[in-house]
């Protein structure tokens, strides 16, 4: 989905699990040490991420690989509660303040280890993550294996990954728990000296607690909780292409569908380069289209309570387009120096129009004299936002 306030820990990479074959090595020649900052803002003092993180390899050759992630992020700003937008006499239906939103402050500490190494024709590795949060522990294992066929021309890649989540919630006295089944299977094709095809097909089965506890609904007018089911099913469909141009041009589109029980439906296209120029810098922009439908039980407030509702603007329909530029430059034989930068517009399907106010007699000759007062009742959705992310990062080889 499209980006978000709180990023919880995923299923260890299994919904793309194998695509490393395709558009990066599953080990590097050499051990290498990465420092990677990354800093996310959306706009009108949303979410704000500063997220640093560090990620060892040791390569043993045939005895394989050891990695190793220690990452912390730095999450603060403002997020929108799911309550109605409301209009009042002296703002204008395009103010932020139209948008209920609550200040928050968060950290999270996460370490994850694998572990690959070569047998014959597979390449199978054991993945394990530890992530925790003020309010939030997450512990996670994956198990996945790559099987070249063919000459090495075919590599049957496929995985199976398990989470156990404890929630805490700052304003509840109760803790819940969250569990979750990852299944991935894929298959990567070598069509030319220049050409790679890679699909795979990706099952998440979630259980447990699953609502937001942060989140509120109108309904009748009063704010409460939302309440979310406490079973999801997520499936995912991958496609990617890779071609490789004689002007050192890498050319590498995408295509992902999802789908859930939820009734969220989402489609993605992606279109990355990558291009050399000269021996020592490699340019890598990118184009990201995104569109979602909203989940069977989403509103923007209900007459009466019912089983499951939510007004989160992340289960609403939405659309969203991406465009960023990477680099790559090569300082010395041992040292890289990679920057990235990319800018998200975001836009809600879902539209709420707030009643319009009463406005006293002598406001709106105020604003008629003014010249204020014009347009109409306004569309809102707090979908709607404009997100900046900036990463710099070095990779030493050793």
């Amino acid at each position: 989905m499209a980006a978000t306030e709180r990023r919880r820990p995923g299923t260890l990479g299994l919904m793309t699990a194998g695509l490393s074959t395709l558009f990066g090595s599953a080990a590097r020649a050499d051990s290498s040490l990465d420092f990677r900052t990354l800093f996310y803002g959306e706009n009108d003092n949303r979410t704000q991420v500063v997220n640093p993180e560090i990620y060892y390899q040791n390569n043993w050759g045939e005895k394989g690989t050891l990695g190793l992630l220690l990452s912390y992020d730095s999450i603060s700003g403002a997020s929108p509660t799911g309550s109605v937008p409301t209009l009042d006499a002296t703002a204008s239906a395009s103010s932020s303040g139209t948008i209920p939103k609550a200040e928050y402050t968060d950290t999270r500490k996460a370490v994850g280890v694998n572990f690959g190494r070569k047998l014959g024709a597979h390449l199978p590795s054991v993945n394990l993550s530890y992530s925790k949060e003020n309010d939030y522990l997450s512990r996670g294992v994956s198990l996945v294996d790559s099987w070249e066929m063919f000459g090495k021309r075919s590599t049957l890649h496929f995985g199976f990954g398990r989470t156990w989540d404890d929630i805490n919630p700052m304003n509840m006295t109760e803790s819940f728990t969250k569990n979750s089944r990852s299944y991935s299977l894929g298959w990567t094709q070598v069509l030319g000296p220049r050409d790679l095809l890679d699909f795979s097909l990706g099952l998440d089965q979630l259980s447990g607690y699953l609502t937001d506890p942060y989140k509120v609904v109108t309904v009748a007018g009063v704010d409460q909780p939302e309440i979310r089911p406490d079973a999801r099913s997520r499936k995912t469909f991958v496609l990617k292409y890779g071609h490789y141009f004689m002007s050192k041009t890498a050319f590498k589109p995408s295509f992902r569908y999802y789908w859930d029980d939820w009734g969220v439906k989402a489609t993605t296209l992606g279109f990355d380069l990558d291009h050399r120029l000269g021996s020592n810098l490699i340019v890598s922009p990118h184009l990201r289209l995104y569109q979602q439908s909203a989940a069977s039980f989403f509103a923007f407030e209900f007459p009466n309570a019912q089983p499951a509702m939510t007004s989160d603007y992340r289960l609403s329909s939405f659309w969203s387009w991406e465009a960023g530029l990477g680099c790559s430059v090569a300082l010395n034989e041992k040292v890289s120096l990679n920057l990235a930068a990319a800018y998200q517009s975001q836009t809600g399907l879902d539209r709420y129009t707030p009643p319009q106010p009463i406005v006293p007699l002598s406001l709106m000759t105020r604003q008629e004299d003014d010249g204020g007062g014009e347009g109409g009742p306004t569309s809102l959705s707090a979908a709607d936002m404009s997100v900046f992310t900036a990463t710099v990062g070095f990779s030493f080889k050793f």
